[in-house]
């Protein structure tokens, strides 16, 4: 049975410099939104009156001075609670995409290291579903290729070596064939060898 790259993650900052810089993004991109939010309110309210009742005291003036405070305050409120939204949801967003990435990444180690037999599983909400899919699929193509290959193999080393014992059986000289057979085996070792370097399912399609 295929071991499979199945593991439940409790850490959300798999990735902390491909999560991290997409945080800082969006938390900038808020930051810059308060702030061209206030400029933009300053900017067409620059040109009216407000009254405003505060501690007691009735004041009158321009727009932007009169709520220079209140908005002021707004800011540092949107930045902060906004600014917290906002991280967690990334956080969370970027984790759909920052596990698969740490679960492709584990895969490839472990297919250039000649282990093609570990199945790449993603949780319902992971991207990069099709991608894994992929994988999976050509992996267990391979395998099944390098199974058919060592048959192959093993009945060609099987074959040669019944084919020098029935001419040997008939009486005829194998002394001028003898170095072809022995190429023949010490092809087929190195075959061998080669397939072993694989860790793979022997099974068939």
């Amino acid at each position: 049975m295929n071991s499979q790259m199945h593991q439940k993650r409790r850490n959300y900052f798999i990735n902390k410099e491909f999560q991290g810089r997409y945080i800082f993004n969006y938390f900038l991109l808020v930051a810059i939104g308060s702030l061209l939010f206030a400029g933009v309110f300053g900017f067409f309210s620059s040109n009216t009156l407000s009254i405003a009742y505060d501690n007691y005291h009735l004041q009158l003036g321009v727009t932007p001075d009169i709520l220079f405070k209140k908005i002021l305050s707004t800011q540092w409120l949107i930045l902060v609670f906004g600014g917290g939204l906002v991280i967690i949801v990334t956080l969370l967003l970027t984790h759909r995409i920052a596990g698969p990435f740490y679960r492709f990444e584990k895969a490839f180690d472990e297919m250039v290291g000649g282990d093609i037999s570990k199945k790449i599983i993603l949780r319902q909400k992971d991207e990069g579903k099709d991608l894994a899919q992929k994988i999976n699929a050509f992996n267990f193509i391979l395998s099944d290729k390098l199974s058919l290959i060592e048959t192959f193999n093993s009945n060609s080393e099987i074959s040669a070596h019944q084919l020098k014992k029935l001419l040997k059986d008939s009486g005829m000289d194998i002394s001028k064939a003898e170095p072809l057979f022995n190429q023949i085996l010490e092809g087929q070792k190195n075959i061998s060898t080669l397939i072993n370097d694989y860790t793979f399912p022997r099974e068939t399609l």
